[in-house]
């Protein structure tokens, strides 16, 4: 019985990896981006990118020397705005932004890309009697927020480590 249960959950295992499965937030990351260095960033947006980092097998390092790729932050703000207020003047529905200006440089100093702009926004309902709950919500929206931003960080910065490669093959 013990081995029948064994095999079964053998054949479980084959068919998840066979399938493509893998955990939400790891990323296929080539060797230019397994080690990053985040110049200039919030501290939720560098916890963002070692979490991102470390389940896909890679490492946020802590100088810009020990890194493959430096990403220096221009610009990061995240700003919540009101959308509708009602009859008493609070306010019914908010509109969460967040705008980030990144370049993306070598390990020696060389620009690799021009400025990148990466724009994310989100409004929700704030129902005035729930209020505790609400706070929650605009955390949980700003946190996913960072996860699509570092996401886009890394696609990108994987699109421009293939241009660049790709270019100096053909010469």
């Amino acid at each position: 019985m013990v081995q029948l249960r064994n095999s079964v959950l053998l054949s479980i295992l084959l068919f998840i990896t066979a399938c493509g499965y893998h955990l939400r937030g790891s990323i296929d990351l080539p060797e230019g981006l397994k080690s990053i260095y985040l110049q200039g960033a919030t501290a939720q947006l560098q916890k963002t990118m070692q979490e991102t980092l470390r389940s896909s097998g890679g490492v946020l390092v802590s100088t810009a020397k020990q890194a493959g790729l430096v990403i220096q932050i221009i610009k990061e703000k995240m700003d919540r705005r009101v959308l509708s207020l009602s009859s008493t003047g609070r306010a019914n529905e908010y509109e969460i932004t967040y705008d980030l200006d990144f370049i993306l440089i070598d390990s020696e100093g060389n620009e690799l890309s021009s400025k990148q702009k990466i724009e994310i926004s989100k409004d929700y309902f704030n129902d005035q009697e729930e209020v505790l709950g609400k706070d929650n919500e605009e955390r949980v929206i700003r946190e996913e927020m960072y996860r699509k931003a570092v996401q886009s960080i890394v696609n990108r910065s994987r699109i421009i480590l293939e241009q660049l490669a790709k270019s100096e093959k053909e010469q």
